[in-house]
């Protein structure tokens, strides 16, 4: 009988030929301060160096595990991890994003205290445009939360099923497995931490590391940095919120009003927009990145 004890929380990350910056995706999930987790990566399809990469951490909570063939998105590797996870619970974090140290401690405690099926922290985006702070409100959520702020139960999956295949869905499959779980009536519970930061990648240049080894300096260096980083934050958001009301800014209010009636009558918001196909928004959020040229 094995005697290996099973990891409390099970990291998954899925990624394709981008060993620019998964380096700083794993560096971010080795120096959490909670340690009892196992991490799976899978390559969808990798055809660089990234196995090599991996090897290189010498940490036997990483492991490794790479697909036969590019799958265009996310769904394939995700779902090849959930079925390979043994944590109680399951974080995810993209290949190109950084959690700060104590992002594990944050959520495991949120999600056991306030007894919920999902929990998730407070997410800055890093844009050329500025910073951005997404904080969806539950029960209705607008729009849910990014992947990189979550942590789940595992047995969800057994409730819910996996994540749908782009050409399966109209919705994002991201966001189809959570407003699944929403209707289904699982738990949402919001940790109020900064815990996580979410590049925009460059359309321009996929390998780009987009400032992560700088953040990470910052991250190590300032104990407040957390702190000040929600300083700003909330700087831009009053600054937004006492500027002019523009047409721009009245559209986004009332479709976003629109999708929150809906959602809280248990429909998808992708109802208003019945001339999408299965697969057309993820082939475009591709094309507007530019991965289609790869």
């Amino acid at each position: 009988m094995s005697t290996e004890k099973t990891p409390v929380v099970t990291v998954i990350i899925a990624t394709y030929n981008k060993t620019s910056t998964l380096y700083y995706a794993i560096k971010s999930v080795l120096w959490q301060t909670f340690p009892d987790f196992e991490c799976w990566i899978i390559g969808d399809g990798c055809t660089d160096d990234s196995e090599e990469l991996v090897a290189s951490f010498n940490d036997a909570r990483l492991h490794w595990h790479n697909l036969p063939r590019n799958s265009d998105y996310q769904s394939v590797p995700t779902n090849e991890a959930l079925r390979r996870a043994t944590g109680k619970y399951i974080a995810y974090l993209n290949h190109d994003d950084i959690w700060l140290p104590n992002h594990l401690q944050v959520l495991v405690e949120t999600i056991e205290r306030e007894q919920a099926d999902f929990a998730y922290s407070i997410l800055e985006w890093i844009k050329d445009s500025g910073l951005r702070a997404d904080i969806p409100i539950y029960p209705g959520a607008p729009q849910p939360p990014e992947v990189p702020a979550l942590m789940h139960r595992r047995d969800i999956v057994e409730d819910i099923g996996y994540w749908k295949e782009p050409q399966e869905i109209v919705a994002d499959p991201r966001v189809a497995f959570l407003r699944t779980a929403q209707f289904a009536g699982k738990k949402f519970v919001l940790a109020p931490y900064l815990t996580i930061l979410k590049f925009m990648p460059d359309k321009e240049n996929y390998q780009s590391t987009n400032q992560q080894a700088e953040y990470m300096k910052h991250i190590r260096q300032d104990p407040r940095f957390a702190e000040k980083e929600l300083a700003d934050l909330l700087v831009e958001a009053y600054a937004w919120l006492s500027g002019p009301v523009t047409f721009r800014r009245l559209r986004y209010a009332i479709f976003q009003s629109i999708r929150h009636m809906l959602i809280r009558r248990g429909l998808q918001p992708d109802v208003l927009m019945p001339w999408l196909r299965p697969g057309t928004r993820i082939s475009n959020w591709r094309r507007d990145r530019g991965l289609d040229s790869r």
